[in-house]
């Protein structure tokens, strides 16, 4: 009976598990796109950086070009007018022309070395501008990469709340359907609910009924009474109006000494509540039609105390079968 039990938690907690597990996808796939698009927002950041330290080094760049143009005019010009002065003194600098050479060919000489200069400082410039122009195509890519996966994340993340939406409303739905199955229930145990012999709560989407051991059997006894039975049959009547819903049946007692009989006596509490619950099945389903398959019949003794067992009270309260009608679509 034990591993019954067992079984149907097992069964319980599987079925509570489906219901969110496509949100869970979802929300995980979602996780992965943000986790995606920080990174891609890092390499545009890191492109746009490197594109604006070029753009810095280009303006130098062409700062220093500016600048070796004038110095290469201004000596352009410092030669022409030596050669015009050379030209005009020809005859009174006669005895400096190697001098007057000397300085013209240092002219000359600092006039190529800003020719190359110039010409190293343009091919500079050309292969930083096709740098430039590489690294605004890779950020053109990279930014274009990053709307897709907006794009995406944005219908990820209301494909998601719309699920969530759709299972929170069907939620609802089910727990309105419990709650009025519950009130069916109730009206066939008004009068032990009103006596106090009976006790009916939902659990989330389950319905679970308490009945105290009076209303079902004689003290120490299996074998239903007839008024257990009358009340068997207005409950039958009422499990049977809820639809293909699974029901566990628990048996429970009190530690109180088992008294021994000649006949029909049971060695242990757990003995007697097993055979309880097992009884009130058998008469479900063979006086009432539920299907066989969707109950359960377990029984826990006095390990499951619903109150302490040092008053009369308590060990009456003790004393009882629980009938847990599980949620709508629960497997046999």
């Amino acid at each position: 009976m034990k591993r019954i039990s067992c079984v149907a938690v097992a069964l319980a907690a599987a079925l509570s598990g489906c219901a969110s597990g496509k949100i869970k996808q979802q929300q995980a796939q979602i996780e992965q796109c943000e986790i995606r698009a920080g990174k891609l927002m890092g390499q545009v950041r890191e492109a746009e950086n490197k594109f604006a330290a070029l753009e810095a080094k280009n303006r130098d760049l062409e700062s220093q070009v500016s600048d070796l143009g004038g110095k290469l005019q201004a000596q352009q010009e410092r030669i022409d007018s030596l050669a015009k002065s050379n030209q005009d003194l020809k005859g009174a600098i006669e005895a400096k022309k190697g001098e007057l050479s000397g300085k013209v060919a240092e002219v000359v000489q600092e006039k190529d070395d800003l020719a190359r200069r110039l010409d190293a400082l343009q091919k500079e410039k050309i292969a930083a501008d096709r740098t430039r122009s590489n690294l605004k195509a890779a950020r053109d890519k990279l930014a274009g990469e990053l709307g897709a996966l907006k794009a995406k994340l944005d219908e990820l993340s209301a494909a998601a709340q719309a699920d969530k939406e759709k299972a929170q409303a069907d939620r609802s739905q089910r727990l309105a359907k419990t709650h009025e199955d519950m009130g069916l229930l109730a009206d066939a145990v008004l009068k032990e609910i009103q006596a106090e012999k009976a006790r009916i709560e939902q659990d989330g989407e389950s319905i679970v009924l308490n009945l105290q051991e009076s209303l079902l059997f004689k003290p120490q006894q299996a074998k239903l009474t007839e008024e257990g039975v009358a009340l068997l049959d207005r409950l039958g009547r009422a499990l049977q109006a809820l639809g293909p819903r699974a029901i566990r049946v628990e048996g429970h007692s009190d530690n109180s000494a088992i008294k021994w009989e000649i006949f029909g006596s049971f060695t242990s509490h757990w003995d007697l509540s097993a055979a309880r619950a097992t009884a009130l099945s058998r008469y479900l389903h063979e006086h009432s039609g539920l299907d066989p398959r969707r109950i359960t019949a377990s029984g826990f003794g006095e390990f499951r105390p619903a109150k302490g067992n040092d008053t009369p009270e308590g060990r009456e309260a003790n004393r009882r079968v629980v009938l847990v009608v599980e949620p709508a679509g629960t497997p046999p």
